[in-house]
Parts: C-alpha cells; sequence; structure tokens
C-alpha cells in the first residue's frame, strides 16, 4: 500500500502535456514582446552614439574657428549692412550668410565646408535639394578688400574649394571630407539683428550661434549621396564667442 500510494504522489508531481504547451505559449509570446524592443533598442544607442558625439564636436569647432581667423568668420557670417559707416548705425542686411561645418560620424575633427546664403525652411526641407543654400564665393567687406572663401592657394580653405587632384594629396587631404561622409553639419551664425549679442565693429569679440545637426548627408551606393532634409536632422545648439 505504501509503495503504491509513493507511486501516486510522484505522479501527480510532474506537468501536463497541456501545462507544457500553456507555459511554452507564454514564454513564446514574452520573448516575441523583448524581440520587438530590440530594435528600438539599437535605435536609441545609435542616437546616444550621435548625441555624445556632437557633444564631443564642440572643442574641434572651436579649433577651425580660431584657424580660419576673426576676418574671415565675420565675413562668412554676415549679418549686418554699413558695418563701419561712422554716420549712423548698422542696418539689418538683406543678404545673409551661414558659415557650414562638416564632421564625419565618428567625430574627431572639423572641416570648413562653404559659406551660403541663409535659405528659409521650405528651402531646406525640399528633398530635391543637394544644398544647403546657394554658395557664397567671396564678399567685399565695407572697409575695403575681398574676402575669398573658397581659394585652394592659400589657407584657411573650403571644401568647396577643392579640385580632384589637389585633395587626393597632403597637405590638402589631411582635411578631405569626401561628401557622402559629412554627416554632421554645423551651422554658424550671427545672432538677429536687435539681439543684445549683435555684432558690431566696436566689440572686441564675435558673438556667434552654433546648431550642430545629423544626420546631414548619407551614402548612397555606389559612390552618390543624398542631403537629410532640415526637419528630420537632430539638433545640439550653444553660443560661441571670438575674440578678435
Amino acid at each position: 500500500m505504501k509503495g503504491n500510494s509513493t507511486f501516486k504522489t510522484r505522479t501527480r508531481s510532474g506537468f501536463t502535456l497541456l501545462e507544457v504547451v500553456i507555459a511554452l505559449a507564454v514564454f513564446g509570446f514574452l520573448i516575441g514582446g523583448l524581440l520587438g524592443f530590440l530594435p528600438w533598442g539599437i535605435e536609441g544607442v545609435g542616437k546616444v552614439r550621435d548625441q555624445n558625439i556632437a557633444y564631443g564636436l564642440v572643442d574641434a569647432i572651436d579649433v577651425e574657428l580660431e584657424r580660419m581667423g576673426f576676418s574671415l568668420v565675420e565675413a562668412a557670417t554676415k549679418n549686418l549692412d554699413d558695418m563701419y559707416n561712422p554716420t549712423s548705425p548698422p542696418i539689418e542686411s538683406t543678404e545673409k550668410f551661414m558659415l557650414l561645418l562638416v564632421a564625419k560620424n565618428r567625430g574627431g575633427g572639423v572641416a570648413f565646408e562653404q559659406v551660403v546664403s541663409r535659405e528659409n525652411s521650405a528651402y531646406l526641407n525640399n528633398a530635391s535639394n543637394e544644398k544647403e543654400g546657394e554658395m557664397v564665393d567671396s564678399f567685399d567687406k565695407d572697409a575695403g578688400g575681398t574676402v575669398y572663401f573658397n581659394r585652394v592657394n592659400e589657407h584657411p580653405v573650403s571644401l568647396s574649394g577643392y579640385e580632384n587632384e589637389d585633395w587626393k594629396t597632403p597637405p590638402h587631404s589631411y582635411s578631405w571630407i569626401p561628401e557622402a561622409e559629412r554627416y554632421f553639419l554645423i551651422k554658424v551664425s550671427q545672432f538677429p539683428f536687435g539681439h543684445r549679442h549683435e555684432h558690431h565693429p566696436s566689440n572686441g569679440y564675435l558673438a556667434l550661434q552654433v546648431d550642430i545637426q545629423w544626420p546631414y548627408k548619407l551614402p548612397v551606393p555606389p559612390n552618390g549621396f543624398r542631403r537629410v532634409q532640415e526637419k528630420y536632422r537632430s539638433h545640439f545648439r550653444f553660443p560661441f564667442a571670438m575674440s578678435r
């Protein structure tokens, strides 16, 4: 009797086939739900990585702007007219410039891409545009003299100023970033007219707005690229100042 009782108890302590099926179904449901979150997690890691790289570009931006020099950056971010007119204060310009810098998706060095005219949001969000604005080659300063933005014979030089043969060899190749690899866009501009930080020739510094945006351009196989519309980019903005 004891032996039969023990046998019956052990038999009842096991799982039935129905219980096993239910357990597997619940397990599969939970694993499926967790796997559904995996793409979000990977995307989140990528966003955090890009954001950290963007934060780390601040020093590289400082180095590149200092390399370009106060006079060139002042001209490349033109916002006012009659800056040096002694009889009247500066007035808001109808033609405003914006300085563009770029960096690769892994960060590191920042390079001067070009100077463009400021464009409205409709232009920047046009999917057919491969440009961030109409390129500006030079600027005649109010105080006299011309600033050239795209020359290759003197530094600093923009990426738009490189000819095909120039960027393949040092020293130009040290600064060259292929079009499809310009992942981070750094827009540098002066503060708007009427702002307390608006530029004036009497200032001992040049106050600037810096807007890091990504992704700027993405590769398209085999050798192409596409420009991402501004409304789809992430942003990191901060103020910056250069001394004369």
